[in-house]
């Protein structure tokens, strides 16, 4: 069974992240997998991944462990109820991580933004090393982002380069949602663009070797400058999420050769990294 992965520090943001991560699980069918670094937190307040009911007040379940809390929101929210597995992985650095993540069918893996580098004791997870090593992709999320359907996302891309596993991955993980799926062709750096006809003819060759392809959409992007590129995907055309693959020269434009927002004030959505 396909599974999501989600790491716990006992961090106000690890909760955040658990929380949306188990409503993902609920979406698309999958279990969630809960890895403990048992990490004593300084914050007491809890962060909500998405809009409660008067029977879940702060008071009443602030003092609640992570795992207690989730099992009452699973049996509370609509739908089959989400096979929830807790696992150690206190003792684990990056490459043991990635090894157990790789063996367990994980098809996500979601972290907050805040912490794409925790410190567990002196043990540190670099999520740089972890993308690199996994076949599962990186859902990166914002502090300030609560769990909602993913209506349109786009994968930032130059289309030379455009890959189908990716396209079939999008199109298979955001089928609960219906979600429309952009290509969003962004020539790299030195290479010419794209005239509109070839680059959507390119662009459904692509898409016609995917299933659900009718759920795919074509984007051109003319700007270079990331601001404007990202003003335009996130407020103009309105996406809830950002797709990158690692390494890639899009992926440094908003990412950084390191697991490190380069701008983090032009990101207020999701971003799925892709593995190379």
């Amino acid at each position: 069974m396909k599974s999501v992965f989600v790491i716990n520090d006992n961090t106000v943001e690890a909760r955040h992240v658990a929380e949306s991560a188990l409503m993902m699980a609920k979406t698309i069918n999958a279990k969630l997998i809960i890895g403990n670094r048992l990490i004593k937190s300084t914050k007491s307040a809890l962060s909500y991944a998405f809009h409660q009911s008067e029977a879940f007040e702060e008071d009443t379940y602030g003092d609640e462990t992570l795992l207690r809390r989730l099992n009452l929101l699973n049996t509370t929210i609509k739908g089959e109820l989400t096979d929830i597995e807790e696992v150690d992985i206190s003792s684990m650095d990056s490459h043991k991580l990635s090894a157990f993540i790789n063996a367990h069918n994980v098809t996500l893996l979601m972290i907050s933004t805040e912490t794409v580098k925790a410190i567990s004791g002196r043990k540190l997870i670099d999520y740089q090393t972890i993308l690199n090593k996994i076949s599962a992709p990186i859902f990166l999320i914002p502090a300030s982002w609560s769990f909602k359907k993913f209506r349109s996302i786009t994968y930032i891309t130059d289309l030379r380069y455009c890959r189908t596993d990716v396209l079939s991955y999008l199109t298979k993980v955001t089928l609960p949602f219906n979600t429309n799926i952009y290509v969003g062709h962004m020539a790299a750096s030195g290479l010419p663009d794209l005239s509109p006809d070839f680059a959507k003819q390119v662009f459904y060759e692509a898409a016609r070797r995917c299933t659900h392809w009718e759920h795919l959409n074509f984007h051109h992007i003319h700007s270079k400058d990331i601001s404007t590129v990202a003003d335009v995907l996130i407020h103009g055309m309105s996406n809830d999420a950002l797709v990158l693959i690692n390494h890639s020269q899009h992926y440094h434009y908003f990412i950084g050769k390191q697991l490190m927002l380069n701008q983090p004030e032009l990101i207020n959505v999701p971003l799925l990294l892709y593995p190379h």
